[in-house]
């Protein structure tokens, strides 16, 4: 490539900069406008954990504001919060693509690591509880490591998207069944069912701030993300957040990322629905085959068992031939 090409590229880049930064800066964001973009543009929930990354590693006041709700422990709204990193090591080749995990630290003494997460029931205190060890290694320096348990807090928070009735809400602490003790008491695991809150929040009517900002994470569109983060956050960070929503859900990288796990549970639910379907078929034939084994028995024509059970004259015949 010549240098007539790449200064020709660069000011493109540069000109494409400046296109979207006056776009956002004229963007109005309102009831109308996302009434017209829910028509044009499928919102990438939050749910999602490449989309809450994406949205939150760069909205850390906004992320605050949720941890000041969701987390036990006293945030104050001048209170610092820095990125210490955005994923940890995997604990499994099958979630070596996951991007799912936000490490911030608040006025460098609480800890809090925030995973999107889709585990089952059976999952999902081994699996939240293996991340806790992570986490420790992750944010304390060796040498400091005991001062660090006694003085500073380390939150792991998992929003859990699965069904609510495959997620047990949970505290997980460190326990001794003998002495009846909690240990590093500042150290706690949470789980949330997202879905949970939705239920709470559309068919209980349940307003309070943490069934908002959980429903929020299941919005299904731009317009009811819009309306639920009015009641959780003032004017200017809801214009922060549908931005950053709305730029993320066009990101290419991320829409083609989130169809393809959509695929992928998809082809996996049919798999899944396909083998409980021939386990039922088995079930229903052995239980045809024995039906017709009693009738057999009962000196029944083979004619009038094929009608009342639906089986050929063949194999019935195997049937009795089998049991001779």
């Amino acid at each position: 490539m010549g240098k007539k090409e790449i200064r020709f590229l660069r000011r493109m880049f540069i000109y494409e900069g400046i296109k979207r930064d006056l776009e956002r800066r004229t963007m109005k964001i309102d009831e109308n406008y996302l009434a017209d973009l829910d028509q044009k543009l499928s919102l990438i929930p939050l749910s999602y954990d490449r989309a809450f990354k994406s949205v939150f590693k760069i909205n850390l006041d906004i992320l605050k504001d949720f941890l000041k709700v969701a987390i036990p422990t006293n945030i104050n709204d001048d209170d610092s919060i820095n990125l210490l990193d955005s994923e940890i090591s995997v604990t499994s080749k099958n979630e070596y693509q996951k991007n799912s995990f936000i490490l911030v630290v608040i006025n460098n003494k609480i800890y809090i690591e925030v995973e999107v997460d889709k585990s089952k029931l059976e999952y999902v205190s081994d699996h939240n509880f293996s991340y806790r060890d992570i986490i420790f290694t992750k944010v304390i320096n060796t040498k400091e490591y005991l001062n660090c348990l006694i003085y500073n807090y380390v939150y792991h928070l998992d929003l859990n998207e699965s069904s609510y009735e495959d997620v047990l809400e949970d505290e997980i602490v460190l326990y001794g069944q003998k002495t009846h003790k909690i240990y590093i008491p500042n150290s706690r695991t949470f789980t949330k069912a997202l879905k949970l809150y939705r239920n709470l929040y559309y068919n209980k009517g349940d307003r309070r701030p943490e069934v908002i900002w959980y429903t929020l994470f299941t919005a299904k569109t731009f317009s009811e993300l819009y309306e639920l983060a009015k009641n959780v956050m003032d004017e200017t960070k809801v214009q922060k957040l549908m931005e950053a929503v709305i730029n993320m859900s066009k990101d290419e990288v991320i829409i083609h990322e989130w169809q393809k796990e959509k695929m992928d549970a998809l082809v996996k639910h049919n798999e899944l629905e396909g083998a409980k379907k021939e386990v039922k078929d088995e079930e229903i034939k052995e239980s045809t085959f024995e039906t017709a084994k009693k009738l057999l028995n009962m000196k029944m024509s083979i004619e009038d068992i094929s009608k009342a059970t639906g089986l050929t004259a063949e194999e019935i015949k195997k049937i009795k031939n089998t049991e001779n």
